[in-house]
């Protein structure tokens, strides 16, 4: 009783944070329409906002907000048990919008990396990582394997929740005041989604083992 207590608690934990965090997001949207190059995120792009680089960003911040919200529907046990049909359509569209915008555009985010292509590999592995994951999981759900498709779907919101992941980590390391801010981004991007990733493979092989 005490455990599912803890867990509950930590789920709602979990859920208000990625609900804060994309509030933060969606605020500084003031400054991309239309683009202020003397924003954070935007700083000293004039001339990478020439190129194809413009519209995979406008794409990947439209929807990176949508597969986050749209990811904490999915991952809801009680939506699922109760609006089985809603869960499907629901994980329909993350599915494609994943697929055919969000990663996509986020591998040519990738190639303009700031901290050079050290980050940005990072990011094309993300982005290859999480359309594994979400294939995976449509092929375990056709198949009906439901265990198989929990475990892979929850992977795949693990690495999309990595943005919310990489913000608080960079924000840790910026109130350090580090020396080489690069090198802090690197670490940051790196661990934005091994770190939480290897939590979840470590936490499921455990909760096995007890079962």
């Amino acid at each position: 009783m005490r455990r599912r207590l803890l867990t509950t608690i930590l789920r709602w934990l979990t859920v208000l944070l990625i609900l804060r965090v994309t509030v933060t997001i969606l605020a500084n949207y003031p400054d991309y329409y239309p683009p202020n190059f003397d924003s954070l995120f935007l700083r000293d792009r004039e001339s990478t906002f020439t190129s194809v680089y413009q519209p995979a960003f406008y794409i990947h911040i439209i929807t990176a907000p949508m597969v986050l919200l749209n990811g904490l529907l999915l991952m809801n046990d009680s939506l699922r048990r109760h609006h089985g049909k809603l869960h499907r359509i629901s994980g329909r569209v993350q599915v494609g919008v994943l697929l055919l915008l969000m990663l996509p555009s986020g591998v040519v985010m990738a190639q303009h990396s700031f901290a050079g292509w050290p980050s940005g590999l990072s990011f094309l592995l993300l982005s290859a990582t999480t359309g594994v994951c979400a294939i995976m999981g449509v092929v375990a759900a056709r198949r009906r394997r439901f265990d198989q498709h929990r475990r892979w779907m929850t992977r795949c919101f693990v690495l999309i929740c990595s943005a919310i992941t990489l913000r608080l980590l960079s924000g840790a390391m910026g109130l350090l005041d580090l020396p080489n801010p690069e090198e802090a981004y690197v670490i940051a991007s790196w661990s934005s989604w091994l770190v939480p990733l290897a939590v979840v493979e470590i936490a499921g092989r455990w909760l096995e083992t007890r079962r």
